[in-house]
């Protein structure tokens, strides 16, 4: 017999329960308004069984059976007839609008974005361990209930190795610029961290664990800033469909539960070493007294202040009246604001002031001076390279690098390569100031 179209049965009776206003339409689904048992609002999410009564009633049983704060309640299953033919239902708690609807507005900001993930991704989490698989994660899927952001679930199916993941990436990436995901490249224009959550869920490799040790790893920024505090809700990004147009508080610890947080393992966690630096600034000091008594000279040329006296310059003396040249700063001086060295008074008398030798310049038989300013330590070189790359997006500037100083572990992401010390120090000092930690440092390296 003809089955009618959706719209046409608003107002018939389903069980005992009244269909309501049509909410939304998708194949052989829909979604009603209606009022439960209880007298108390709800949606009744309703199936034409196409010879599957049975089966459709056990996918619903089992998705009714995933308890999670983030996964909307169905609060009963069941069937009957309608116009003669089968129809099997949900009924669910009532939602205040979804995603799609705060999207047609203005994209989710960074902050709304990382509640609306951290919500998401913990129910799916949920899902997965139970065996079963969303498979509809989309913005009309994101429901703001109250305070808090729900999941749909009356769409779970059974596991067969399939992943949320990718179309979790996706979301994320739709909300963050209200644009369609099409591949990884897209996600390079995102923020911290999403640039790299998007890639571990859309990458070959993708998973939600994958995404989930991206979302606990701690940000790659300044080592005394803190992480921004949760953002509101979906349903304090635009006005609810009920009418209320106040945003609404954040939502209590309860509706997104603080799952155990992951840390990175110890091979992919950065660790500083600012003790090998101070002992190496230690070692150069003494290096260069030693170095400066064994040649000193009656008549020698007084060194800048706070660099180490040079060798023994060429005999040739500079013309008379010009002053010997400062040292210069490097590029990262030059480009990020550090300071020029000052340059020294001519001599005094008649004896013309010799010209300057290089502060690196070193003496007969001895190893040559080779600085790094060094960012973040690592015992695999793959995650080095990861960080290296993750910092080159946001600090093209700083010229991020893998370094190996023995050819193996450690492995440190250094940021411009090989330097002399002033333009180590003016490096680190600019990277200091652009937002890297602020335990960065720089160290000799002699080759």
């Amino acid at each position: 017999m003809y089955m009618p179209l959706w719209n046409e049965i608003e107002g018939h009776t389903l069980d005992g329960l009244t269909l309501g206003k049509l909410l939304r339409s998708e194949g052989r689904t829909a979604w009603f308004s209606t009022v439960g048992p209880d007298g108390e609002p709800a949606v009744l999410s309703v199936f034409e069984a196409l010879n599957d009564e049975e089966a459709v009633e056990a996918r619903l049983q089992a998705a009714a059976r995933v308890q999670h704060p983030g996964l909307h309640v169905i609060r009963k299953v069941g069937s009957g007839r309608l116009e003669d033919e089968s129809l099997v239902y949900a009924l669910m708690e009532p939602f205040d609008q979804t995603l799609t609807e705060v999207l047609r507005d203005r994209p989710l900001t960074p902050d709304e974005t990382r509640e609306v993930t951290e919500s998401l991704l913990s129910a799916l989490e949920t899902v997965e361990a139970a065996g079963l698989y969303h498979g509809h994660v989309d913005a009309s899927g994101v429901l703001g209930v109250g305070d808090n952001i729900k999941l749909r679930s009356d769409c779970l199916t059974q596991r067969h190795g399939q992943s949320d993941a990718p179309a979790l990436a996706a979301l994320i990436y739709n909300a963050l610029t209200g644009r369609r995901f099409s591949s990884e490249r897209d996600a390079l224009q995102l923020p911290a961290p999403f640039a790299t959550l998007v890639r571990a869920g859309a990458g070959n490799n993708a998973s939600l664990a994958a995404m989930r040790r991206v979302l606990s790893a701690p940000p790659v920024t300044n080592a005394g800033a803190t992480n921004p505090s949760p953002a509101a809700p979906v349903s304090a990004a635009a006005p609810s469909v009920k009418g209320s147009s106040a945003p609404r508080d954040a939502a209590p610890k309860a509706a997104v539960p603080s799952s155990p947080r992951r840390r990175y393992d110890t091979e992919a966690r950065p660790r500083k070493r600012p003790s090998v630096a101070i002992a190496a600034v230690v070692l150069m000091v003494i290096v260069l007294v030693v170095f400066w008594y064994a040649t000193k000279r009656p008549a020698r040329h007084t060194p800048i202040s706070g660099e180490a006296p040079s060798p023994a310059s060429s005999s040739q003396p500079a013309p008379a009246g010009v002053p010997p040249a400062a040292t210069p700063a490097g590029h990262a001086a030059s480009t990020m604001g550090a300071p020029q060295t000052v340059k020294p008074s001519p001599a005094t008398g008649t004896r013309p002031a010799p010209a300057k030798a290089p502060a690196e310049s070193p003496s007969a038989g001895a190893e040559r001076s080779v600085w790094h300013v060094v960012a973040y330590t690592y015992t695999r070189e793959d995650a080095a390279q990861h960080m290296a790359t993750e910092l080159a997006a946001q600090y093209p500037k700083l010229e991020p690098q893998v370094f190996s100083p023995t050819g193996h572990a450690p492995f440190l992401v250094t940021l411009g390569g090989g330097m002399n010390r002033q333009e180590a120090f003016a490096r680190r000092d600019a990277a200091r100031a652009a937002g890297m930690p602020s335990d960065t440092y720089a160290q000799n390296f002699r080759k």
